[in-house]
């Protein structure tokens, strides 16, 4: 999962910088931004949110208790529940766009124009929710069997029939919109055959089962416990569409710093938890708990290993990522200056937007719905106070600082929840957490030192050398990073480099199989 969510995520930074470069943050990109963003959040409170946290600990218990055969056939049951639901909000939300848009960004009504092309690549988008939603059922539904490969894929060609489209129709990001469409249905396309493969043949006949009725009574609390983050997003976008309030280009930047906090989060902390949640899930249904602890703290540790050094070096090296990345054509100077800015306070909150997705999957292996639910609501309501609040001295950057404040109050919230539920899985965890900051502020020294250092020696006008210093920049703060938690003898690092290094001696020496 995290070697094709790091492809994706390679391929949407590709996808990111020619749209920086095509757009920067003129009215076409807030404009594009916005339109996706409605779908996208649907996508994650009734889509992702609903596969990882409703349908997978269900069919996981399923399967686990009644056998295949049950699960085949609650398969069947909530498949036609699902396409007919989607194709219902997608027709109400195309037939609905210039409300949505004036609830989701506000601002856009003083400006006709952009207010106008919003609304039309909204009503363009929004079927991708349906889509998605079939894409994110038939996730859970493999993930339920541990199977993680193909969905993990989809993404890849959404973002190469992005790419497809912006070159095939630049003008007002409508090939864009389009290519967002056809990656969802490539999406489906491509998990299909494993579900013929693992025995689900889903065909257009209403059934019914129990586990539905376990679905749909966890379906909503389970909406909202996983979606504070998107759901802070979109109180971000309200905000950000008042350039009164964050300057002009608020709301591109705001989404460009974003992208690339999503590649650590994505990587490691969604990949882990999605991946933990069908073992806790078992694990939960035979009341074991030694084990639950055993594979909670797992999946934290592994996901604050990267988290933390990942927050650290985008602090760091914020600025000459980027630049480089980025800063082009339609991208200013003046554009990447407030996306860093904006970058460096949401980099801040990277650890605990990690460890919810942890702790939130933790609790809903015990099909225990409210307390992530409650936790998230006291978390969005914190960060709507928080932005009221940091927005005037701080513009668009306190956007992202009470969006990192929020999940911070979120992550101790369900920490103290799963402790309750679990019993104490976090024994060394305060001095584990310390050595691993120390050695990822050694490492975000060495790397802007050598960034700082090297810009002196290269010439800025070219391209190559500049990328070139910034992976050696990145590449040394990565070998440091492992060598100095090895020496303060974080475990997790130790153990990191001897599967990095086993791999390395396998591909050398070109044998078949890997070690267990």
């Amino acid at each position: 999962m995290g070697l094709l969510t790091a492809v994706s995520r390679v391929l949407g930074f590709v996808r990111d910088s020619l749209i920086a470069a095509a757009y920067g943050t003129s009215i076409t990109a807030q404009a594009f931004i916005v339109a996706f963003r409605i779908p996208n959040l649907l996508r994650d409170l009734a889509g992702e949110g609903a596969a990882n946290s409703a349908f997978v600990p269900v069919f996981s218990r399923t399967r686990a208790l009644e056998g295949e055969e049950s699960w085949a056939a609650l398969a069947q049951a909530v498949w036609c529940q699902v396409l007919v639901g989607f194709v219902i909000v997608s027709v109400i939300g195309i037939l609905s766009a210039p409300g949505l848009v004036c609830v989701v960004a506000p601002g856009f009504r003083s400006d006709p124009a952009l207010m106008a092309l919003t609304v039309r690549l909204t009503r363009i988008l929004f079927p991708f929710i349906g889509i998605i939603g079939i894409t994110t059922f038939f996730m859970g539904l493999l993930n339920s069997v541990h199977h993680f490969t193909l969905p993990s894929l989809g993404p890849v060609f959404l973002n190469i029939c992005m790419i497809l489209g912006m070159y095939l129709w630049r003008q007002d990001a409508l090939g864009l919109a389009w290519g967002v469409i056809a990656g969802g249905f490539v999406q489906i396309a491509v998990q299909w055959p494993a579900l013929r493969r693992a025995g689900v043949k889903l065909r257009l006949r209403f059934r019914s089962h129990p586990g539905v009725d376990q679905i749909r009574r966890l379906l909503i609390p389970r909406v909202i416990g996983t979606g504070v983050y998107q759901l802070s997003l979109l109180v971000d976008t309200i905000f950000a569409s008042f350039q009164a309030l964050v300057g002009p280009g608020g709301i591109a930047a705001l989404y460009f710093a974003n992208r690339f906090l999503q590649l650590p989060m994505a990587l490691f902390g969604i990949s882990m938890a999605q991946a933990a949640l069908p073992t806790m899930a078992r694990q939960a249904a035979d009341e074991d708990l030694p084990a639950v602890r055993k594979t909670c703290a797992l999946a934290l540790r592994s996901s604050l290993l990267i988290a933390v050094p990942s927050s650290l070096g985008l602090i760091f090296l914020g600025h000459p990522i980027i630049r480089t990345l980025l800063e082009r054509n339609a991208f200013t100077p003046q554009a990447t200056a407030t996306t860093v800015w904006t970058l460096q306070w949401y980099a801040v909150g990277l650890a605990s937007m990690c460890a919810v997705k942890v702790l939130a999957n933790t609790l809903y292996a015990f099909h225990d719905t409210w307390t992530p639910m409650r936790s998230a609501a006291i978390a969005l309501i914190a960060n709507v106070l928080l932005n009221s609040i940091l927005v005037w001295p701080m513009r668009l950057a306190g956007l992202a600082l009470a969006t990192s404040l929020s999940s911070t109050v979120n992550s101790v919230q369900l920490y103290r929840a799963v402790c309750r539920r679990i019993g104490r899985f976090d024994e060394g965890l305060r001095s584990w957490m310390i050595r691993v900051i120390v050695a990822s502020i050694g490492m975000g020294g060495l790397a802007w030192g050598i960034w700082m250092i090297g810009f002196r020696m290269i010439n800025p006008a070219h391209l190559l050398e500049v990328a070139a210093l910034l992976l050696l920049a990145v590449l040394s703060g990565v070998t440091s990073f492992l060598g100095l938690a090895i020496l303060l003898k974080v475990e997790e690092a130790h153990q990191l480099a001897g599967f990095m290094k086993d791999r390395f001696r396998i591909l050398i020496s070109g044998a078949d199989d890997f070690p267990g």
